[in-house]
């Protein structure tokens, strides 16, 4: 049987499922921290910031649609055991996640490309109003960008020679027919190489502009002693901008190219029942390297586009002195006494229930 053994040996599946738990801890925490800082600071709310809320609810939205099922699924490889509602569920929320984090780190390149490039524009083109616009066209896009995958995705049965199910014991949930052709290989061009080759561009435009400030403002030096450097003027200043950039290339690469390189080695290596071991072992670890890659994203994005900030640090620290304040506070007016959860009007947030859901495309064969 192709379909190999239920589990992996512990020694691949032990590390993974740890890797995921720190990825899924730290992803929740980062995420919804950034939710809480945008939406409790009034001065937080800029275009900029709405952007990254977007992403980190998109972020948040792709690790519990996949994670959950799909640790389930590293330690349970069949029978898939959520039914075919789930299965279509689970993938449409993975798949709109995905397109609208990626649709959103392009407007927020974008955005980041205006304000410095071209200022006098930004004020116009980085209204509130235009950005919330733009947010919800965002995800109108990555919904309805989602349904010619998910409508092909469905549970996989081991069939014999006459096409009979062999046994309810081998069902997994993955791409059931092929029913939009050149489906995936349209969302990889959409959803990988379009944004990255945005993403280069616009940063490569920004790291020129940065750079030009840099010499501009050092050949005025001499002539202005002013103490007051800008941020552009600023040598160290402008590498650690032009390194975060890199930083952000490179991250959205890493991230991203093994999940597309996935879905597509899944279709095409395949062809003409190229079905050997070592095709199929070299397909599990992809799948693999794969999965973790694409779940550190949410991970990154926080770190990159908020923790690096010197103003989301300090909206940072201003919130959790509040929460500690509140509830040292509250304490305080209970005499001692400790509630459960968040409540009353404290800055702390309270518990969080997720549905479950899954995300994963995969294709398996008889």
């Amino acid at each position: 049987m192709l379909w190999g053994s239920k589990r992996d040996p512990l020694y691949v599946v032990l590390p993974i499922t740890l890797a995921y738990v720190a990825i899924f801890v730290s992803g929740v925490v980062g995420n919804v921290s950034t939710c809480i800082v945008i939406a409790r600071n009034r001065h937080m709310h800029t275009a900029t910031n709405y952007y990254l809320f977007s992403l980190a609810i998109s972020d948040l939205l792709l690790l519990v649609a996949g994670m959950p099922p799909e640790m389930y699924h590293i330690w349970s490889n069949y029978p898939y055991v959520f039914g075919e509602t789930f299965c279509i569920l689970t993938g449409f929320a993975s798949e709109t996640s995905t397109n609208a984090t990626l649709l959103t780190i392009t407007a927020f390149t974008v955005e980041r490309y205006v304000a410095i490039c071209h200022p006098f524009f930004s004020h116009t083109l980085s209204k509130l109003s235009r950005a919330v616009k733009l947010i919800v066209l965002i995800w109108l896009l990555a919904l309805s960008l989602a349904i010619p995958q998910v409508i092909q995705v469905g549970l996989v049965y081991a069939v014999d020679a006459k096409g009979e199910v062999i046994s309810e014991e081998y069902k997994m949930c993955g791409l059931k027919k092929m029913v939009i052709p050149y489906s995936f290989e349209v969302s990889t061009l959409l959803f990988f190489l379009a944004p990255m080759t945005v993403i280069v561009v616009l940063y490569i435009l920004i790291a020129l502009r940065l750079r030009r400030s840099t010499v501009v403002n050092q050949r005025q030096r001499p002539h202005h002693r002013d103490s007051r450097r800008s941020t552009t003027g600023n040598p160290t200043s402008t590498k650690r901008v032009v390194k975060m950039l890199v930083a952000v290339v490179v991250a959205f690469f890493i991230c991203w190219a093994p999940f597309h390189f996935q879905r597509l080695y899944s279709i095409y290596a395949f062809e003409g029942d190229n079905t050997s071991s070592g095709n199929l072992m070299i397909y599990k670890i992809i799948t693999y390297i794969s999965g973790l890659l694409y779940y550190l994203s949410t991970t990154v994005n926080p770190f990159l586009y908020n923790i690096m900030s010197l103003k989301f640090r300090e909206a940072f620290k201003s919130t959790l002195a509040k929460c500690i304040g509140g509830s040292k506070k509250q304490r305080t007016e209970l005499g001692g006494s400790s509630g459960g959860g968040g409540g009353g009007g404290s800055l702390c947030p309270g518990r969080f229930n997720y549905s479950v859901l899954s995300h994963r495309l995969a294709i398996f064969h008889n």
